[in-house]
């Protein structure tokens, strides 16, 4: 299954709770929000910004949002739950410097991980050439994903120090995937460093 986000691949599956999402969509279908608004006497949904009211007539709003009526809108719900879950994780659009979280120093990063999506302009390729990687050599406990390709779920992994200085990685299209693992407390000062650039796509309009 390929996430809309690829923020979301590896977390996909990995929830302990029911999402909001997936609340509204149950009390949805089953009209569980109609009959709340109509016991609360009300003709309109009042809750903004994707939020819906409850049994106690208070609005349950999405992350992302603040106020009573859910009516001010701070992030996207996907940033907002990215943000929860993976907090290192992040869109990355302006080249320049990438590096694992807390670089060079040690982050553990849980169960999840943390997932770079490096993206380039419509017709740019995203390139990235790494100056330092320095993880586990056992893949079990560290590594970095990449996908050139984000058709594909999963790319390689690589962990110990199998990325030389100079190793250059280049999306098919416009978006490069990292999505990195730390679990090793072993080893304080890993991770990895690299430059974001971008060249034009052959024959692309």
């Amino acid at each position: 299954m390929l996430a809309r986000d690829a923020r979301f691949q590896k977390v996909m599956g990995e929830g302990k709770e029911i999402s909001f999402m997936n609340m509204k969509l149950v009390n949805t279908m089953y009209g569980c929000i109609d009959d709340w608004l109509t016991n609360c006497k009300l003709s309109s949904e009042p809750c903004k910004n994707g939020g819906y009211t409850k049994k106690d007539c208070s609005c349950a709003c999405p992350l992302g949002t603040t106020g009573a009526n859910c009516e001010n809108l701070v992030m996207s719900y996907n940033d907002a739950l990215i943000q929860k879950l993976t907090p290192h994780s992040a869109n990355i659009t302006k080249p320049g410097e990438v590096t694992s979280p807390g670089y060079p120093k040690f982050i553990r990063l849980g169960v999840i991980g943390s997932t770079q999506v490096i993206r380039a302009d419509k017709c740019q390729r995203a390139v990235v050439t790494f100056q330092d990687f320095q993880l586990d050599d056992d893949c079990d406990f560290s590594y970095l994903e990449i996908r050139t390709d984000v058709s594909v779920a999963e790319g390689k992994k690589y962990c110990g120090t199998t990325i030389a200085k100079g190793t250059v990685f280049k999306s098919d299209k416009s978006e490069l995937i990292f999505h990195y693992m730390n679990k090793d407390a072993e080893k304080p000062d890993a991770g990895y460093k690299a430059t974001f650039t971008t060249e034009a796509i052959p024959n692309c309009a």
